[in-house]
């Protein structure tokens, strides 16, 4: 009967028999910011879990992707997002688990994995999974941008792709080794085209390429372009074929519900993309195989030519853009060619028609986090303008989403709609729901404040995932505001808390707001304020303000603001650099 068997599954492999084509499941997968969902006002950034479905048959499978950023296997856990994903696993389901990005990062405490300890938490999601019946995927880590495998064995190496190997050995289930997949593409397929990999596939972005990066950004070691993370979907996809046909290891259930898997994975077509020039010495996309309806990037940076537009293999233009984006694949194979002055002219190339399918991304793109719901908020939260340049985001503190206090304006000073009053208490705290369009390692935050005393109400602080201790020192009066500043803080580009939480019995400092030295960070509920050309007050007219000798008032941070209709009092100012309001 097992030979039998063995005998039907080795079929449905090697003829393209689809198994259990009626099979409707349900792929939930999990991760850092690698793997998780982004929002369109940060496009190119992709993760592979947000375009996973553009490869599975829309009619079968739905993908649901609670990957989030900053996570490590330990702490994706102690948050209790397993136990969410656990919670809603039904039999017969996958689960996909790639982590080792942040459990590597020893800098970060938070988050840190120490390596004897990550087979453990990796066990964990093994377990998860096969309590409810469902069927467990361990992924391990892309590679870093870079010839150097960090992820692998050998000196000052965090060998997740090893450990991840082990596990998935242990309990006879898939390993999809995305580690030595992508190190291999990187390093063989495009060797020699560093620029390429950085440019094209990492996000590291020149200024002006994409609209919602008009500065461009060098993030060009670890988060991907769509382009990308399409490539380590399809990527995924031919290890999981690969499992099916050499994985000897596989327990008998583990490869019947691989066959079901492999079964439901998509046609992919060949997209070959060229110039009309003999001699293009430029960057150009490379040949991809997609499926039918999956999104798709043409993209020249040329060294010297000058490009007109791109046209498809009937000679049809589609666009005079180096970079032409977001448009679907069509399901058939297909040639697009970036024409240039003084090339040859375009000559029709014969293809095939298309075949019919099913248009969508076969699966739920949209992220989970496991938030909490997020009140509505008042206009006057959302009040305050972009910052210096120094400071582009700065976020009202005067009403927390959950706090124990009061929302108060009885003392002066204090910019937007008042300011956070905290329990005298040492339990005292108050949650505010940030977003951030954009992510960074080592972004600064500053908190203004204040409150009377000789003693230091000093306060932990939590920012995404990382919590900070900070002394507050007295401001001398209720009315008189002073700063703070947290260096080297994780953001990431997703929604998070940042909580405020006393660490003395007498509580926490009156908080005023809260602002970052990075760009498109708000409080969720309100829109992102792009920042306008040059310094500008972070105060607007409705702003409480102290007033100052020589006819000036400071804003909240310390910078001198003036009324440009009060002409006779800048006559009588110092020669000195100040905000209009």
């Amino acid at each position: 009967m097992k030979s039998i068997l063995k005998y039907l599954l080795a079929a449905a492999v090697f003829t393209g028999v689809a198994v259990s084509d009626s099979t409707s499941f349900s792929i939930y997968v999990v991760g850092d910011s690698t793997v998780q969902t982004y929002k369109d006002n940060v496009y190119p950034q992709t993760g592979w879990g947000q375009v996973l479905g553009y490869f599975f048959d829309a009619s079968r499978v739905k993908v649901l992707n609670y990957a989030i950023g900053g996570r490590s296997s330990r702490t994706f856990i102690e948050e209790g997002r397993l136990d969410e994903v656990k919670g809603k696993l039904q039999k017969g389901d996958y689960l996909f688990v790639q982590f080792g990005h942040n459990d590597r990062d020893y800098s970060k405490a938070a988050r840190y994995v120490e390596p004897s300890k990550f087979s453990g938490f990796i066990q964990q999601y093994v377990d998860a999974g096969k309590a409810k019946g469902a069927n467990v995927v361990l992924v391990s880590p892309m590679n870093l941008n870079g010839s150097r495998n960090v992820f692998s064995t050998g000196s000052n190496n965090y060998d997740a792709r090893g450990m991840m190997q082990t596990v998935a050995k242990n309990n006879k289930i898939p390993f999809v080794d995305l580690n030595m997949k992508s190190y291999n593409t990187y390093n063989n397929t495009y060797k020699g085209m560093g620029d390429y990999v950085t440019r094209y596939l990492y996000k590291k972005l020149e200024k002006g390429e994409y609209p919602n990066f008009p500065d461009g950004v060098n993030d060009g070691t670890t988060h991907f372009q769509e382009m990308g993370s399409m490539g380590h979907a399809q990527m995924i996809c031919e290890e999981l074929a690969d499992n099916l046909k050499s994985n000897t290891n596989l327990s008998a259930d583990a490869k019947a519900a691989l066959t079901t898997l492999v079964s439901a994975i998509k046609k992919r077509y060949t997209i070959k993309v060229k110039t009309n020039l003999s001699n293009y010495n430029g960057l150009i996309t490379q040949t991809q195989y997609f499926p039918a309806g999956s999104p798709m990037t043409l993209r020249v940076t040329p060294n010297g030519q000058t490009f007109e537009k791109w046209v498809d293999d009937d000679c049809k233009e589609l666009s005079n853009k180096m970079i032409y984006y977001g448009f679907k694949t069509k399901a058939r194979d297909i040639t697009y060619t970036a024409m240039f002055k003084g090339g040859a002219a375009c000559t029709p190339i014969s293809h095939a028609s298309e075949d019919s399918y099913e248009d969508g991304p076969g699966g739920d793109s949209s992220s989970s986090s496991g938030e909490v719901e997020v009140k509505e908020l008042d206009e006057t939260l959302c009040s305050l303008d972009a910052g210096t340049d120094a400071w582009p985001s700065v976020i009202d503190m005067a009403e927390p989403e959950f706090g124990d206090g009061w929302t108060e304006k009885n003392h002066e000073s204090y910019t937007g709609g008042g300011f956070f009053n905290l329990d005298n208490s040492a339990y005292s705290k108050a949650t505010y729901m940030v977003t951030s369009d954009q992510s960074a390692e080592h972004a600064r935050v500053m908190i203004r404040y204040s409150f009377a005393g000789n003693a230091n109400r000093d306060m932990k602080v939590t920012v995404d995932n990382g919590t900070y201790d900070v002394v507050f020192p007295p401001t001398g009066s209720w009315d008189k505001w002073d700063t703070v500043y947290i260096d080297n803080v994780w953001v990431d580009a997703l929604d998070f808390k940042v909580v405020l939480q006393s660490a003395t019995a007498d509580g926490g400092p009156n908080v005023d707001m809260i602002a970052f030295d990075m760009k498109d960070v708000y409080r969720t509920g309100c829109k992102a304020v792009r920042q306008k050309t040059g310094p500008v007050s972070i105060a607007s007219k409705k702003h409480a303000m102290t007033p100052r000798k020589n006819g000036f008032t400071v804003n909240a941070l310390g910078r001198k603001v003036l009324n440009a209709n009060d002409r006779e009092d800048l006559k009588k100012l110092p020669k000195g650099y100040y905000f209009r309001y």
